[in-house]
């Protein structure tokens, strides 16, 4: 993401103005630049008012209606019927969700590859396959030790628990 956003003024007759480019701009402009990883900032030209928020929401239900499926039909009852403090918490949990992902796609210069969800479950599968054949085994770490020790406790305890009482 751009450090600094690209600020977008909304007029009353619903035209968008960029400071940058000195003109005015559609709202598939403005996608496009979001698209292409700027920020913006679309403030009220008479208020001043931040409204990139709203003109964000109306850009994906008017142009990717398919992307409002992030959010399930349950949650949007939730949040309707949420209180300020229910509502800050789903906002900080986005947040750093975003956050994180923002993260991934800086670090990671696969990241269009990794954010793919069917790439997680190719790496979580890849992490329950054993090591290849030219990789030594782990088994002898402490670890290792400790977690088989744990299991053969446990499964000790599901034999006692399993036999009948004398």
């Amino acid at each position: 993401m751009a450090d600094n956003p690209v600020l977008i003024k909304r007029y009353p007759n619903r035209r968008y103005y960029a400071s940058t480019t000195s003109r005015y701009i559609s709202l598939s402009e403005i996608e496009d630049m979001v698209q292409s990883g700027k920020s913006v900032e679309i403030r009220d030209s008479q208020t001043g008012d931040d409204i990139t928020r709203a003109v964000l929401a109306q850009i994906i239900m008017d142009r990717h209606p398919e992307k409002m499926s992030v959010f399930p039909t349950d949650m949007l009852h939730f949040l309707l019927r949420s209180n300020e403090v229910t509502t800050g918490m789903v906002r900080e949990f986005f947040r750093h969700s975003s956050t994180y992902l923002n993260y991934l796609q800086r670090q990671n210069q696969a990241a269009e590859s990794f954010l793919q969800p069917v790439n997680w479950v190719k790496l979580w599968l890849d992490g329950l396959s054993p090591p290849p054949e030219d990789q030594p085994q782990t088994e002898s770490s402490p670890d290792a030790a400790t977690l088989q020790e744990r299991l053969e406790q446990l499964e000790q305890r599901i034999r006692q628990l399993e036999s009948p009482e004398d």
